[in-house]
């Protein structure tokens, strides 16, 4: 598997919200995450499948120690006026070379300016329409499922995605 994604909150959430969560690991890719990230998914059923996909090995996880962690606190470092959490997967990713997966406007601005690669949740439920992992018209349905739990997801985007998958049915 030579491509690794770092996922910020809201991908999982988007993901666990249409029932995709399974199917994210069954793409060719290593999926990682920072425990920042991790502390962030609070809902009690979200972070239970949060850790279990930990303990099944999944999903890695990068721990901070307190001294890495200083740098995402301190005024230098809060300029974009990121969460720490946020800082947390750009850090990682840029670091790395490793492809960011966030839907957060502010987050993705910020990542394009440090010229690390960046896609959403979109991307990723149309990289398993892509790998046969979910058929087209279930991507249809999971894709009109997040246009209604998440309002913020770039309406044309989808709309051109859900036209082409309606088309070839």
């Amino acid at each position: 598997m030579d491509v690794i994604v770092v996922s910020d909150t809201n991908v999982f959430i988007d993901l666990i919200s249409v029932g995709l969560q399974e199917q994210f690991f069954l793409l060719p890719m290593e999926v990682h995450t920072t425990d920042m990230v991790v502390f962030e998914v609070r809902r009690e059923g979200q972070s239970k499948i949060m850790t279990d996909l930990i303990d099944k090995g999944c999903l890695k996880v990068k721990a901070y120690t307190q001294e890495e962690m200083l740098p995402f606190f301190q005024a230098e470092h809060r300029r974009y006026n990121l969460s720490p959490a946020d800082y947390s997967v750009l850090t990682y990713s840029k670091n790395n070379g490793y492809i960011l997966l966030t839907g957060d406007k502010k987050l993705r601005k910020v990542v394009l300016s440090e010229n690390v690669e960046v896609h959403g949740s979109i991307y990723v439920i149309a990289q398993m329409v892509e790998h046969h992992i979910i058929s087209e018209l279930q991507g249809v349905k999971k894709l009109e499922m997040l246009r209604s739990n998440n309002q913020r997801l770039p309406k044309a985007q989808l709309d051109v995605l859900i036209k082409k998958w309606r088309g070839s049915l």
